[in-house]
């Protein structure tokens, strides 16, 4: 066929992903294919065409495939810049356009005072691919390649603020929380800066004395007690992160990447702390936790939640945050699901995982079999709030002895596991833990079955004088 459309590929770039472009499509003339794409909505006010057509430059139909993307990409960029361009000059969004058009025709974005301070072959370079193209001097193109828009003067805070709407992927997927506590990674460590400096400072005027001088007083701090060395190491480096997306973000090539003055320098600080691993709850606080009527004075979700996550080990907000398709309570082997959760029509039950490992199935024995069957809808007063840690720790302290908290219910599993002599990698497969890890080396093989799960589960389950012994699982498994 001659004129063939087809739908935008994930094989296209991000730039077009974002966007969520319309059909794209290839179609012959004479001998050499062209791209033949809808003109999106936003693009009209500066292109009245209704479709834009573009040479692929071959006669070849696999060829051509392999092009479009990369040309469709060319064509988003182009569009984006003229839109841009109706911006006020030296703005943000004017800047970015441009830099990822010269990205998207494969060069990396420089001033043209940057250019003329270069090798002339770099110039030279860049004007035969205009030539080639057929862009002229006023183009979107020619500005973009010859350095015609000087870089904006952002401040850190503005771009630490403008990480949501410069990289919507990495939130797409994410509940409320999660997506708060990614922004949170660079608009909190933005502020220490702006507070050590007395004022926010310009990316591109944040000299590499700045940073040692923010590392110095986050030692200050990690001496006084007032800040955690972790939680320093972390800030600067989501710093040195931050400035490296950026960059990627503007279209920036990693080699011409300008070097990040918090680089290296949060390096080796978690090691000022003190060993801060949560202290697991003992077994026979365990015990007087689970006895009849000790937990009354909870709310019921509270309470069952508690039940749930001794006997399964799973963490509060995998337990919190469940939907209702991954309480499987009608399976030969009743058990939860802790998988990737996309909730393209509201966040309600949009959850990312930790890692690979934290993707498992948990089998349901004891009294968290017996919690999960009076709620087999999940836990709405909890999900996606975050809150049940600091409920269940004010209700339980009567019983939780000094420095420990309910989150070291999860320590106490993996306790329980070791003594009953399960491996090493074994329990990091049931926590959800790391398995190449744990083994020092590649993981192979397949994931461990759901019968062998609740033999585990079984051999370790917590007796109570209220619940009979848990079933035996039903002969027709469905694994």
């Amino acid at each position: 066929m001659n004129n063939e459309l087809i739908p935008c590929r994930s094989s296209a770039t991000s730039l077009v992903e974002q966007r969520g472009i319309g059909l794209v499509g290839i179609k012959k003339r004479g001998d050499t294919y062209h791209l033949r794409m809808r003109v999106p909505r936003r693009y009209a006010s500066i292109e009245p065409r209704s479709e834009l057509h573009r040479s692929l430059k071959t006669g070849d139909k696999s060829v051509a495939l392999q092009r479009l993307p990369t040309v469709e990409a060319h064509v988003i960029a182009e569009l984006d810049a003229r839109l841009a361009g109706r911006d006020t000059p030296g703005s943000g969004s004017h800047y970015e356009a441009i830099a990822r058009l010269t990205s998207a025709r494969g060069f990396g974005y420089r001033t043209a005072g940057e250019l003329a301070e270069g090798d002339m072959s770099e110039i030279l370079r860049r004007l035969d691919d205009l030539r080639a193209a057929g862009d002229t001097p006023d183009s979107g193109a020619a500005a973009a390649l010859l350095g015609g828009v000087e870089r904006p003067r952002e401040t850190l805070g503005e771009i630490a603020g403008k990480m949501p709407e410069m990289f919507p992927a990495e939130i797409r997927d994410k509940n409320s929380i999660q997506r708060n506590r990614w922004c949170k990674r660079w608009t909190r460590p933005a502020n220490k800066v702006s507070e050590l400096l007395g004022r926010d400072p310009e990316l591109e005027d944040i000299t590499r004395l700045d940073a040692i001088s923010l590392r110095d007083a986050f030692q200050d701090r990690i001496i006084e007690g007032s800040m955690k060395g972790a939680s320093a190491q972390k800030d600067l480096q989501n710093l040195n992160l931050l400035w490296k997306k950026y960059h990627q973000h503007l279209g920036v090539d990693l080699v011409e990447m300008p070097p990040c003055p918090f680089r290296g320098l949060g390096d080796g600080m978690a090691r000022l702390d003190e060993d801060t691993r949560k202290k697991e709850v003992p077994l026979e606080v365990i015990e007087r936790i689970l006895a009849p009527g000790a937990m009354d004075h909870m709310n019921d979700e509270a309470a069952d939640i508690t039940r749930i996550a001794v006997e399964t080990g799973a963490r509060q907000s995998e337990i919190t945050d469940l939907p209702p398709g991954s309480i499987c309570l009608d399976h030969p082997i009743p058990h939860i699901w802790i998988r990737f959760e996309r909730a393209p029509d509201g966040q309600e039950y949009a959850r990312e995982l930790k890692n690979r490992g934290t993707k498992r199935q948990i089998p349901l024995v004891g009294v968290a079999l017996e919690a999960m069957r009076r709620h087999p809808e999940g836990f709405p007063r909890y999900r996606g709030k975050g809150i049940y840690s600091v409920a269940a720790n004010k209700s339980l302290r009567r019983y939780l002895p000094d420095g420990v908290t309910i989150g070291g219910l999860r320590h106490s599993f993996e306790t329980r596991l070791k003594d009953a002599l399960v491996e090493s990698d074994d329990r990091a497969e049931l926590m959800g833990h790391s398995v190449k890890r744990a083994r020092g080396r590649e993981w192979y093989g397949d994931e461990m079955p759901l019968q062998v799960r609740l033999e585990y589960h079984r051999r370790i389950e917590i007796k109570t004088a209220l619940l009979p012994p848990s079933p035996e699982p039903r002969d027709e498994l469905d694994q």
